[in-house]
């Protein structure tokens, strides 16, 4: 199965650096992909962003909107069904990183949420996120982006 975090999921909306490997990858899942809350947020916090720094229109940022709860409506993404005790444990757990790794909060949960529902590949376009993944256990590879990650 394959997780893509928030870096990774906005680029199936917005055409950046990375996005036609992201494309790529999630051509090749033959199962829809899983979306839990916290990635919605962010998706939809992240187009506002682009936004109000004037990457796009506010008309753009909606209509991207629309078409992610038209994915989602339509299957292409599934509802992850995620035991919260477990969510939390795993977190615990994959934190326990961050005094050699730095991990940040959302960049453990994203991880968690992904070993929970049994991922084995993470997509993101962070290095430190990345890096947490890969220590606990999950394939995440390098992305092309065009520039520096941090």
């Amino acid at each position: 199965m394959l997780y893509l975090d928030t870096s990774a999921f906005l680029k199936l909306y917005l055409k950046e650096h990375g996005s036609e490997a992201v494309q790529r990858w999630v051509a090749g899942q033959r199962h829809p992909l899983p979306v839990w809350e916290i990635q919605q947020m962010e998706l939809i916090n992240a187009l506002r962003l682009k936004v109000f720094w004037k990457e796009i229109s506010l008309d753009e940022a909606e209509r991207q909107i629309s078409l992610f709860k038209d994915r989602r409506r339509r299957g292409l993404y599934f509802q992850a069904d995620i035991d919260r005790l477990e969510l939390s444990e795993t977190f615990e757990r994959v934190s326990l990183q961050t005094v050699q790794n730095g991990g940040r909060t959302l960049d453990i949960l994203h991880v968690a949420c992904a070993l929970v529902l049994g991922a084995n590949h993470f997509l993101t376009f962070d290095a430190k996120q990345r890096l947490v993944a890969r220590e606990s256990g999950l394939e995440a590879p390098e992305l092309p982006t065009g520039k520096a990650t941090s």
